[in-house]
């Protein structure tokens, strides 16, 4: 058997193949051309531009955390009868467009890809309605045979790619670059999308960088959840271009199976030790300190390595990426309450106090417990009425929604406890 090769391009620039084994491996190299160019970027801070393979198991940690996970890799593995243990098969139908910068293309060792015109497909409102009537996941099957997707992002969460244009909502064909994600409601977690809306507003208001979210009503009664992509920009002549993005488990060598710290994951010094490589460390470094209070203010259990991003937008040193996946999942009794990422050593929430933000602080890698407990009493002092005039906005946008004021409850609950620990330094 001959090896299978997938070649790995960001725009119309090779950067290097991924190459199949017949045992099953794969492993990525480099092309010369882009080591030796001047605006060449490494692909991950797990790997550095160099002229020698990288092993299968550096190559599967980076390149396995592309693809979506869960039931949903299941389904896309059987819909294109792949293994769901297969990433090289599934980066082959899927990765047109990724998390970040990098398309993959199938073909001989001798590949040569020639871009060709971008494709959409505008959807209607009765598409729109179709994608949300979807029994298992929003997968596009009203599509003409000769309109194919090769759409691929990561996580356990139904998602689509999807541009947006004069107000006009567009499938992208053909791997064509995406400018927003569109999410669908959960019903395994009611109001899961207008949680994820009001979080991220929060953040914003709470002076965090995230991108811009809002609620797209379908039909009388459901909302997608909307986010514009920061990994892509529109130049001033209206061309779309992809930004290279990775999240920490790449980033740490750490396949998607890992993301939790429990499980073998990166825990907080990790990620503070991926932001000694950034462009501004300093700067980065303050702004995960704002994110691991806010999550822990507004009670979300669930950030963990792949919610947290670099963005390769000035050159080969990265940045912190704008901050995703908000979520108060304390208003959620079927899902764990166990951190994801522990504070200072500590899973439970319940049992943080000063002394873990003390060895929280040395892990961030601050000499002084003072910013770091200024910041906490600064936050769980403003968040409570922030949340309160979010609820109010999404109200007069969306509707009511009795969520809106759990959220507010479960925050306010969680910044009385920040306030007495910070009283008690």
């Amino acid at each position: 058997m001959m090896d299978n090769f997938l070649h790995v391009y960001i725009e119309s620039t090779k950067v290097g193949i991924l190459t199949a084994r017949e045992s099953g491996d794969y492993f990525f190299t480099y092309e010369s051309s882009w080591i030796t160019s001047l605006a060449s970027i490494p692909l991950s801070l797990s790997l550095p531009l160099q002229e020698e393979s990288f092993t299968p198991e550096i190559s599967k940690a980076f390149f396995s955390n592309l693809l979506p996970e869960g039931q949903i890799r299941d389904y896309f593995a059987s819909k294109n009868r792949v293994s769901a243990d297969d990433d090289f098969g599934l980066l082959a139908v899927l990765g047109g467009d990724c998390a970040g910068a990098l398309a993959f293309y199938p073909g001989s060792a001798e590949f040569t890809f020639e871009p060709g015109s971008v494709r959409y497909r505008q959807l209607n409102n009765d598409d729109m309605c179709k994608l949300l009537d979807e029994a298992y996941i929003m997968d596009p099957t009203f599509l003409d045979d000769e309109e194919n997707t090769r759409l691929s992002l990561a996580g356990v969460q139904d998602k689509l790619p999807i541009a947006i244009r004069d107000g006009a909502i567009y499938l992208p064909l053909d791997g064509s670059p995406s400018t927003h994600i569109l999410k669908p409601p959960n019903y395994r977690f009611p109001n899961l999308v207008e949680n994820e809306a009001f979080c991220m507003t929060l953040a914003r208001e709470m002076g965090l960088q995230v991108p811009d979210v809002s609620l797209l009503r379908v039909g009388e009664d459901d909302f997608f959840y909307l986010i514009e992509r920061y990994d892509r920009n529109v130049d001033r002549e209206g061309h779309l271009s992809r930004i290279h993005q990775e999240d920490f488990c790449q980033a740490t060598g750490h396949s998607y199976r890992f993301k939790y710290e429990e499980g073998g994951g990166p825990g907080c010094r990790a990620c503070f030790q991926v932001i000694d490589s950034c462009r501004t460390p300093l700067v980065d470094r303050i702004k995960l300190i704002d994110l691991v209070i806010f999550n822990y203010l507004i009670c979300n259990a669930d950030s963990h390595a792949k919610n947290i991003s670099l963005l390769y937008d000035h050159g080969s040193n990265p940045s912190l990426a704008p901050f995703y996946d908000l979520v108060c999942t304390g208003i959620y009794p079927s899902l764990s309450s166990r951190l994801a990422m522990a504070i200072g050593g500590v899973y439970d929430s319940r049992d943080i106090d000063t002394k873990v933000w003390t060895c929280f602080t040395e892990q961030a890698g601050v000499a002084s417990l003072k910013p770091v407990m200024a910041t906490l009493n600064r936050m769980a002092s403003e968040i409570s009425r922030k949340a309160e005039e979010v609820a109010i906005v999404m109200t007069k946008n969306y509707g009511e929604n009795e969520v809106y004021l759990q959220l507010v409850e479960t925050i306010t609950r969680r910044a009385e406890i920040a306030l007495r620990q910070v009283e008690n330094l």
